[in-house]
């Protein structure tokens, strides 16, 4: 996911790697919505204590640091309460990007440790507060942009299906239709607002896959039920955060989900014998899939019939 020219221009990149490990295990022990006592115990490096964020601040670098480490938002505004009922509220409409405000004053300390992590491409932490003192996690976010005279910085995630991170194009929109969820015209179309929803998916479902229960971040993405090609919304409502082994299988209708939350599995994968692997997929038939802790963020009833009858047609 790094790479590797952009790692060895960061002199801070083994105390970010660590804090990658560490709130992986911590968000994934706490179901993915981590209550400020626990970020605030922060990590041990070389025997000394690394705070992930700072109670006061929104942008924070450790002073073991020479560049910011992680961005975070205040408690949600009234009216506001969760991530899931605001989708799109932060999103920059002509990148599809999130948009994070600066310090008001430009050569406030803050700004500057943050231009440091931008000019070294330097990956962060975004904490999002979805009720009072309570956090949800996406990282790695990066700066693709850092503009001063609007006092905010763009922000891209990643997405494991891109293979990278999409990128703020000069002289944006050039498509002639204006789209909410926007598109960057490069060699292919990089859909900016996908590596978002499947991060926000993942938080949501606690780093962990919906159909197995694995926990480990680097193999997990955040799908649509409804696909993007057919209109479905890059909302969590739409997702569902699965393996990629899964996300294979579930395009490929080997698995489906029915509307009651019932996982299915293709009569050609339950009559076949072929070791290990495809035994974890035929187990799944009969389960349920798991759920996020917010029931707001759970799967859309309409997106799941609709996928589910694909699922039926695709195995008569």
């Amino acid at each position: 996911m790094f790479d590797l020219d952009e790692v060895t221009k960061d002199p801070d990149w083994a105390i970010r790697a660590q804090a990658f490990t560490e709130l992986e295990a911590l968000l994934v022990s706490t179901g993915g919505r981590v209550p400020w006592n626990r970020i605030a115990e922060g990590f041990v490096y070389q025997g000394k204590k690394i705070h992930f964020a700072g109670r006061a601040v929104g942008i924070f670098k450790p002073k073991q640091m020479s560049a910011a480490l992680s961005v975070k938002t205040s408690r949600p505004r009234p009216g506001r309460a969760s991530w899931y009922r605001d989708q799109g509220t932060d999103l920059d409409p002509p990148t599809g990007l999130l948009s994070y405000d600066l310090q008001q004053t430009a050569e406030h300390p803050s700004n500057r440790d943050l231009l440091r992590a931008y000019e070294r491409r330097a990956p962060l932490i975004y904490l999002r507060a979805v009720e009072p003192s309570v956090y949800e996690a996406i990282w790695p976010v990066w700066i693709e942009a850092f503009n001063v005279s609007e006092r905010r910085v763009l922000l891209a995630a990643a997405d494991v299906l891109q293979g990278g991170v999409s990128s703020v194009q000069a002289g944006l929109p050039i498509e002639a239709e204006v789209r909410e969820q926007s598109y960057s015209l490069v060699t292919n179309k990089h859909r900016n607002h996908q590596a978002w929803f499947s991060s926000r998916t993942k938080a949501a479902y606690g780093y962990r896959c919906a159909f197995s229960g694995l926990p480990l971040g680097s193999l997990l993405v955040g799908a649509h039920i409804k696909a993007d090609k057919h209109g479905g919304p890059a909302t969590v409502t739409n997702g569902i955060c699965m393996s990629t082994l899964h996300h294979s299988a579930f395009d490929g209708y080997l698995i489906g989900v029915d509307p009651d939350l019932g996982i299915h599995v293709a009569d050609r994968v339950i009559e076949a014998r072929d070791g290990p692997l495809l035994k974890s997929l035929q187990t799944l038939e009969g389960k349920r899939l798991r759920m996020p802790v917010e029931t707001s963020a759970h799967p859309n009833r309409k997106f799941l019939e609709w996928r589910f009858s694909k699922f039926q047609n695709a195995n008569r």
